[in-house]
């Protein structure tokens, strides 16, 4: 063991917090709910406040283009908020708000002179989830081995993101293994749900959801292969998108694998946690028209469409599957909405759901966990509560007879989707099939940690490949007004889990947005974001 990985956490804790100049340094308030923190701290000024709490990212990039606002004054008002955010959730690895603030001043600089933005980005400030390289940052991923050792070059993802007249400035926590549903590492500790102690703010990207949810942050760009971007967008009340893959570049990012097994099997994907639906439209439309295919490898030659206006209700093909209250009556009232508001709704069932959920856990166990225990070997690292809980590594490893009976069910789940998505057209008044399906993002409100569990609609969208998006659809104001259920607990680790939550269990989602969860065909983006922009007007 050639050093403690306690001191390399010691020391990377130390350097973090070294970066918050002292004057944004503040009192963490005894409270569960830490969402009003930016208002009452007193490090923003009024106009700070304005600029990251009134605006979603299309509205305020169009103040920045319209010469209101300078990329400047927006970078330096989210880098405030971002600070107060890691001090409140500890939802961050890495900052670096001299660099973003450099190249603010440049695109300022460069708007004065031309009068234009340089793209569509311009003057934008974005988190990013930790896996994705940034030159001369590093890319730790939470483990000690890949600590203080800066990366040489930026990933595919970043390098577009910043052509388009994106800022980086900040890198988002990530849970150790990048494989579990609830954030937590040896080296940065365990990410806190803004809303409450008593929630998860889930994972794999638990600190992209913490800083959107805290507006420290309009956009962060985060990985999703197990639903490490829909569950920590719901667990934390926001939006989030996961593409299908080859729609986003993926080349050059850090992960818990050996080399190039990230290309194979369920593949990951990139997408953004937001706070709203054009955002999160606006970052996949804007990276996939700079054509990315030419240069990464892993994107497929998928021009974006410019889709008609749709002048028909749209079809919707509903997945009802076992709930909790209050999710169970906050689906139902959704429904009843978009019914109401002229859309053909039909029943369907998600087909193969448990097949597909093991075939996810097969292929996530091919190396056994492997890769991960060598890591944490090194520096005598344990694996953490989360990771051991999970129940997924250390496991026995698969063959390559194994790889590929997983990748022969893998395409013929895919195509038995396919066919019954069509036949839903003998379901249809027009006889065509839906447009779209329509289920709860997670059968359940957040609890405090979450395992894996077996979450069909989740886990079964990464096998498909297909396009899964989540929102908010019912805010709970009153948690009087509603019932709190939870899955009763069947073994050691649920009961732990029963021990965490809040003696009145309802009230520490006072406020918080319940999501639904709309899945479209492979690659079809542009139509899941036409059909959620008409399913927004029902709210």
């Amino acid at each position: 063991m050639i050093e403690d990985y306690k001191k390399i956490a010691a020391a990377k804790r130390q350097q973090r917090l070294d970066a918050i100049p002292k004057e944004w340094l503040i009192e963490i308030p005894d409270e569960d709910n830490l969402l009003s923190l930016p208002e009452t701290c007193g490090v923003l000024s009024e106009k700070e406040l304005e600029i990251t709490g009134k605006y979603d990212a299309v509205g305020l990039l169009e103040k920045v283009h319209a010469g209101e606002l300078s990329a400047y004054e927006v970078t330096l008002a989210f880098c405030k908020r971002a600070a107060i955010a890691q001090q409140a959730t500890n939802c961050l690895t890495e900052i670096f708000f001299d660099k973003g603030l450099e190249r603010a001043k440049e695109l300022d600089a460069i708007f004065a002179k031309t009068g234009k933005p340089v793209g569509p980005l311009h003057g934008l400030p974005i988190s990013v989830k930790d896996s994705m390289n940034i030159k001369g940052i590093d890319s730790s991923i939470g483990m000690a081995s890949n600590s203080f050792k800066p990366e040489k070059e930026s990933s595919a993802i970043v390098v577009m993101l910043e052509s388009l007249g994106g800022i980086m400035y900040v890198k988002t926590n990530v849970p150790q293994s990048m494989m579990v549903l609830d954030t937590q590492n040896n080296i940065f500790g365990r990410v806190r749900n803004p809303y409450s102690k008593h929630i998860t703010s889930a994972g794999s990207s638990g600190g992209a959801g913490a800083i959107v949810a805290f507006r420290g942050s309009l956009i962060g760009m985060a990985t999703d292969i197990g639903g490490s971007i829909r569950v920590p967008a719901y667990a934390n009340g926001v939006t989030g998108i996961k593409p299908s893959s080859g729609r986003m570049p993926y080349h050059n990012l850090k992960g818990y694998w050996p080399e190039g097994e990230e290309y194979c099997g369920v593949l990951c994907v990139e997408g953004p946690i937001t706070v709203s639906r054009r955002d999160a439209e606006l970052i996949v439309r804007s990276v996939v028209q700079t054509e990315p295919w030419i240069n990464d490898p892993t994107c497929v030659y998928s021009p974006w469409p410019t889709l008609p206006a749709l002048d028909r209700p749209l079809r919707i093909g509903v997945v009802s599957s076992k709930t909790y209250e209050p999710v169970t009556s906050i689906f139902a009232r959704f429904v009843e909405k978009v019914r109401a508001a002229g859309h053909e709704l039909i029943d369907i069932e998600l087909i193969n759901a448990n097949a597909l959920c093991d075939n996810a856990s097969d292929f996530y166990k091919i190396d056994g966990g492997e890769f991960l225990v060598s890591e944490c070997e090194r520096f005598g690292e344990p694996l953490t509560e989360a990771v051991r809980d999970a129940g997924l590594y250390p496991c026995t490893p698969g063959t390559l007879k194994d790889f590929f009976k997983n990748q022969y069910e893998r395409v013929e789940y895919q195509r038995a989707w396919l066919k019954y998505w069509a036949e839903t057209a003998g379901k249809t008044k027009d006889g065509e099939p839906i447009d779209i399906v329509l289920s709860p993002t997670m059968p359940a409100l957040p609890r405090p940690t979450e395992p894996i569990g077996d979450n069909a609609n989740i886990l079964a969208y990464n096998v498909l490949d297909a396009p899964a998006a989540t929102f908010p659809v019912e805010t709970i104001e009153d948690p009087a007004a509603y019932t709190f259920e939870f899955p009763a607990p069947t073994n050691e680790i649920e009961q732990k889990i029963e021990s965490q939550f809040a003696v009145d269990r309802g009230v520490p989602y006072k406020g918080f947005s319940v999501g639904v969860q709309i899945i479209s065909p492979r690659l079809t983006e542009a139509k899941l974001f036409q059909a959620w922009e008409i399913l927004e007007k029902v709210l």
